[in-house]
């Protein structure tokens, strides 16, 4: 059973709707913003503030925030790439990379996943091949807003899989922003499986704050997360932090983690689980 969830609120009206995604929220926003400027290598503040029909100092705020992020280059009049930066590796590539580490992750996960019940998957190639890695002997439902997830869920009919709608984030394949966090507020999921870019004792980051309110409106929505994440994350650099360790029960990984990051993480009653 395969079912595409988004709030009733936000499908009351296709026009209104339509709208919505062309003028919605600062998350919205500044995904669509990231898209022109991969696309373009360039964006002005005077055409995006006429396009999503918003004042130019709020434009302004949303390149401040996107460049404090490591995103862009601000620009007079606008922002650019960074020097040297590239579009972000399509999805495809990025599952081929680490594949080994991501394959181990999986594993861990596979043991302590229930065989039932409701679980949630992140967006992410490393939760992505936890998905396909549990979903042979598993019988419950699953709930995502990852595109890759919920295709891999088509071969597995007995699964009742529930998608999270929204806009589409095309780096990552998810579908993020308001419309996800709002269906998100209307689910219960008994154990979350986690991505994320980087982790140290302070918490779980990623790079962007376009995927941040969509994270969270998962973990909300947990009783359990899980991360899941390969040990060349500790310590590594992420720009937007998403919670405190307080929210990870477990950490499936590949490999025991240096010493030092190892212990503080465990000192904050967090576990390690090895396939």
């Amino acid at each position: 059973m395969f079912a595409l969830y988004q709030s009733l609120a936000s499908m009351r009206d296709v026009n209104t709707w339509g709208e919505s995604l062309r003028h919605g929220g600062a998350e919205r926003r500044r995904i669509l913003i990231l898209e022109r400027l991969f696309r373009d290598g360039h964006v002005a503040v005077h055409a995006l503030s006429e396009e999503f029909a918003v004042a130019e100092m709020t434009i302004r705020r949303d390149l401040k925030q996107l460049a404090d992020e490591g995103e862009l280059e601000l620009v007079h009049g606008g922002a650019r790439l960074l020097a040297g930066r590239q579009p972000p590796a399509g999805f495809s590539r990025r599952t081929h990379s680490n594949s080994l580490a991501k394959k181990r992750v999986a594993e861990a996960v596979k043991t302590i996943v229930p065989r039932d019940g409701v679980v949630g998957v992140d967006a992410g190639t490393t939760a992505h091949a936890c998905a396909v890695e549990f979903a042979p002997e598993f019988t419950g439902c699953v709930i995502s807003h990852s595109v890759p997830v919920l295709a891999s869920m088509l071969e597995w009919p007995e699964i009742r899989v529930i998608g999270v709608g929204g806009d589409l984030l095309h780096e990552n394949q998810a579908m993020v922003g308001p419309g996800a966090v709002a269906a998100l507020r209307e689910l219960r999921i008994d154990v979350l499986v986690l991505g994320a870019s980087a982790v140290n004792e302070d918490g779980l980051y990623v790079h962007s704050s376009v995927e941040l309110a969509t994270k969270r409106a998962m973990i909300d929505a947990a009783g359990e997360v899980i991360l899941a994440t390969d040990a060349t994350k500790a310590n590594a650099s992420g720009a937007v932090r998403v919670c405190g360790l307080e929210r990870v029960s477990r950490i499936a990984t590949d490999r025991e983690w240096e010493p030092g990051i190892a212990d503080k993480i465990a000192a904050a009653g967090v576990s390690f689980v090895l396939a």
